[in-house]
């Protein structure tokens, strides 16, 4: 049994983890990344779409999850929205990507691939759908922009978007990057900061003497530290639970698809109640994504596969004949309530959590890191940290 000791152990190298990494590094404390890269880690499920306003009131990845909930049948229901204070949390953080894109290239040589375009755009496919939009305009604060296409709108906009629509709402300003090279941009700014990474390996335990988390065990190897940062994404639950910690984060299944490259197809990215798609950089169209509550079965399914290029094909006609390049499936990191669990644990010292990202973690993950290293550091938070924090699942 080997055993050494660091400020902060971080479970969990994706981009919560390297970003938290980061955030502390540059504060001068000694920091360990433990992190293997399992199969169905949450970024490979994500299309890197910076869509605060949009997942906020559920016109992103919340209206696949709406449908998906209520069956694959009733679409012209409304998606729920998330509370307005995450919507402020998430479009804080959607601020801060410019300068970090600028500041990640410039330190790491990574271009995270940060892409304007008009923004995010819903297709209205029936006249229920428009109404519910219309609800969703209607209830914005000012100040919010969500503009409401006629279908001439849309095809002016997007040519090959199919005609079979009744309107489109478009939120400017929602765009997209790409999640791989974001989190391999925070690794390396990481390490750049004098973060240690220990690859190829996972934390086994956490360990806790009373009410204090004092390190972590891997294997025959011990590691001793002053504060562990639980950012194990889908696997956060089991971690917690090594320690005696209730966690109620559970894996949500979510199928990809990307076609072969393609010339300019999509300026936009397109949402719609079946799938949304986003044209990357060089060309590919992705195509995702479902929400399966499956454990951690990262496996791809027919009807998975085969859902999500219909709705690609409803979308945008053209796609019928074009080749599909890649099929795979993550696991992203949901809660009950779908916002993500940061900060310490009530009655338990030197422990904090990362996770719970699900459908807004890349867009969340810049001011998610923050908080998390600044809490770490008794440092006043950019944002309030409490309505994040695990008590809220406590029962009353």
């Amino acid at each position: 049994m080997t055993s050494s000791t660091v400020d902060v152990v971080i479970a969990g190298g994706g981009v919560a983890g390297h970003a938290t990494a980061w955030e502390l590094s540059q504060r001068d404390l000694e920091v360990l990344v433990v992190d293997r890269q399992r199969p169905g880690r949450a970024t490979s499920a994500s299309a890197g779409g910076l869509w605060p306003v949009g997942e906020a009131v559920g016109l992103g990845c919340g209206v696949i999850y709406q449908a998906a909930r209520t069956g694959g049948e009733a679409l012209d229901q409304a998606p729920e929205s998330l509370p307005d204070t995450f919507r402020d949390f998430l479009i804080e953080s959607h601020s801060r990507f410019p300068g970090l894109a600028t500041e990640l290239q410039d330190l790491t040589g990574v271009d995270i691939e940060l892409d304007s375009g008009p923004g995010l755009l819903f297709l209205m496919q029936t006249i229920g759908q428009q109404a519910v939009v219309d609800n969703i305009a209607r209830g914005l604060p000012d100040g919010f922009v969500l503009e409401l296409l006629s279908p001439d709108d849309v095809i002016e906009l997007e040519p090959a978007v199919t005609t079979d629509i009744v309107g489109g709402a478009l939120l400017p300003g929602e765009n997209q990057l790409n999640p791989m090279l974001l989190a391999e941009a925070y690794k390396r700014a990481a390490l750049a900061s004098g973060t240690k990474l220990q690859p190829d390996r996972l934390v086994d335990e956490i360990l806790r003497e009373g009410d204090r988390v004092v390190g972590v065990r891997m294997g025959e190897e011990t590691v001793h530290c002053g504060h562990v940062v639980n950012a194990a994404g889908a696997w956060a639950g089991q971690l917690a639970a090594t320690a005696g910690i209730q966690l109620p984060v559970e894996p949500i299944r979510g199928q990809v698809v990307l076609t072969e490259s393609l010339p300019p197809v999509l300026s936009s990215c397109i949402s719609t109640s079946a799938c949304y798609l986003a044209q990357k950089r060089h060309g590919e169209i992705l195509i995702g994504s479902t929400t399966e509550h499956v454990g951690f079965d990262t496996s791809i399914t027919e009807a998975g596969i085969r859902g999500l290029c219909r709705g690609a094909v409803t979308a945008i006609p053209s796609l019928a004949d074009i080749g599909v390049k890649r099929t795979w499936a993550g696991l992203r990191p949901g809660t009950p309530d779908e916002l993500p669990v940061l900060g310490p644990v009530a009655g338990v010292t030197g422990y904090s959590n990362v996770t719970g990202g699900f459908r807004t973690g890349i867009v969340a993950a810049p001011l998610m890191a923050r908080v998390a290293a600044q809490d770490i550091l008794g440092e006043t938070h950019d944002v309030p940290i409490d309505p994040y924090l695990s008590s809220r699942f406590d029962a009353p």
